[in-house]
This record gives structure tokens, C-alpha cells and sequence, in this order.
């Protein structure tokens, strides 16, 4: 062996922990499995586009961090949308009571960030709404918010002529014509992101929407002026509510293998 070689090997040598710790973390990086539920929950009303899903995360390796979670909805002809969480319920247990049995115990958390850990396989329901939905409403809701607290301001604000003010109108015509859910396959693909690097698996799923589905949702759209005459008008001495309730659809969801 030549002084050359010597040095060669001892170079060689000098990359052998690095080369350790990538292969380590190769080996060892977490894998995040999804296990969602069979149904999911479709619906449609002021909020714009809305997918509940009830989801389970399966972790391998170490625990890790999830900072976000966002949903690509893919239509059978093209179409595509993007959903981000809004909202997570956890299920803490259940409670028992002597009139109504066990009932779930249940509690909304913050969606800055959740952690997965290998030890537990935890559900919760996630609610995903449409990113760019509300980035255009915020604006309509910015011009309903101004008008109201103008009127207010001057000693003008009356319940029945706002709800009929330009403002109003413009943003409820803005939510009608924002329906955007269609008959046909929907491609259901999870993004989920974290500060490390990670394995998704079991994220592409699949759901239909048939005929009857889009016809029930749609009656949700006449709905959204009588929702928003039970919010300004509550409270109001004989105002009788009109409590409305949403149509939602259930569809199976399928694992795309």
C-alpha cells in the first residue's frame, strides 16, 4: 500500500459517519399511513365548499410533527381544488348517562399543528374548506362588514333594509355562484406536510357524486339569505327563526391502491 492509497482510505474513512447518519435516517425517517373512513361528509353553505372526513394516522419509526394538511380534490374532468383544514375534533372518550346511554366526548382543537405518535393510533375529524373561496369572500365580507358598521355609526341600521343593501346582496349572489360540486368521480389526494422528512402512504382515495347528491346541495343555495336573516335579525321581539338545516351528502370513500 502506497502512501496515496493510505490517504485515500483515510479519506474514504472520514465520510463513513456521514454516510451512517444518512442511512440511518433513510431506515429510520417516519412513516405516516392515513386511514380514513368509509363516508365522507359533503356539504355546501356560507362557508363555501366543505369536506368533513374522519381520519386515523398510523406512525412508524418516531413521532412527528404534522403542520398542515391540505386536500386536491381532482374531478373526473379535470377540474381541481384545493381544500386546507380548518378544524380538528378529537375523541377524548365517551361519557355515560342514565337517559341517553354513552355518548362521545368530543373536543375542537387548534390546527396550527398536531402531533402523531407512534405509541397511539388517534381519530379525529377534520374539516377542509376551499382556500380560494374564502381568500374572494373575505373581500365580500369586508364591504358587508363596512356598510353595517356605517349604518350603525349614523343611527340608520335597520335589519330588513340591510339585508336587502347592495352589500348584502353582492355577497350572497358572490356564495351562490361559488357551487362548484359536480356529478362525477372525485380523486381524492391527501398533501401533508411537516419540518421533516417523512413517507405518506395511503393517501389517494376516491368518491362519487351522483345526480341526487348535487340536486340536495344545491337546495342549500336558496338557503344562504335565510341564514344570514336569522343572524341579523335574532333576537328581534316576533322574529320567528328560520333554524335552517343544510343537506349534506355522504358518499363511499375508496382506497385508490
Amino acid at each position: 500500500m502506497t502512501i496515496i492509497d493510505g490517504i485515500a482510505i483515510l479519506g474514504a474513512l472520514a465520510w463513513l459517519p456521514h454516510l451512517i447518519k444518512m442511512i440511518r435516517d433513510v431506515i429510520t425517517r417516519p412513516a405516516v399511513r392515513i386511514i380514513a373512513q368509509r363516508t365522507v361528509e359533503i356539504g355546501y353553505n356560507t362557508l363555501g365548499p366543505i369536506l368533513n372526513l374522519r381520519v386515523a394516522f398510523s406512525v412508524c419509526h418516531r413521532d412527528i410533527v404534522i403542520s398542515s394538511i391540505k386536500i386536491k380534490l381532482i374531478h373526473e374532468s379535470g377540474n381541481e381544488k384545493v381544500l386546507s383544514w380548518q378544524g380538528i375534533i378529537e375523541r377524548l372518550g365517551q361519557l355515560n348517562t342514565p337517559e341517553g346511554g354513552p355518548i362521545p366526548w368530543e373536543k375542537e382543537r387548534s390546527v396550527l399543528a398536531i402531533k402523531l405518535t407512534e405509541k397511539e393510533i388517534e381519530e379525529r375529524l377534520i374539516r377542509f374548506h376551499e382556500d380560494n373561496y374564502h381568500t374572494q369572500n373575505t373581500v365580500y365580507e369586508s364591504k358587508v362588514m363596512k356598510k353595517l358598521n356605517y349604518l350603525k355609526g349614523k343611527g340608520e341600521y335597520v335589519p330588513d333594509n340591510f339585508l336587502k343593501s347592495e352589500e348584502m346582496n353582492d355577497h350572497c349572489s358572490f356564495i351562490k355562484h361559488w357551487f362548484n360540486w359536480k356529478q362525477g368521480r372525485y380523486t381524492v389526494i391527501f398533501e401533508v406536510n411537516s419540518p421533516e422528512k417523512f413517507v405518506l402512504k395511503d393517501n389517494k382515495y376516491q368518491f362519487y357524486l351522483n345526480p341526487l347528491n348535487i340536486e340536495s346541495l344545491e337546495v342549500n343555495k336558496d338557503l344562504i339569505a335565510l341564514s344570514y336573516e336569522d343572524i341579523f335579525k335574532w333576537g328581534i321581539e316576533g322574529y320567528k327563526p328560520h333554524n335552517v338545516n343544510w343537506n349534506w351528502a355522504y358518499p363511499i370513500l375508496e382506497r385508490v391502491v
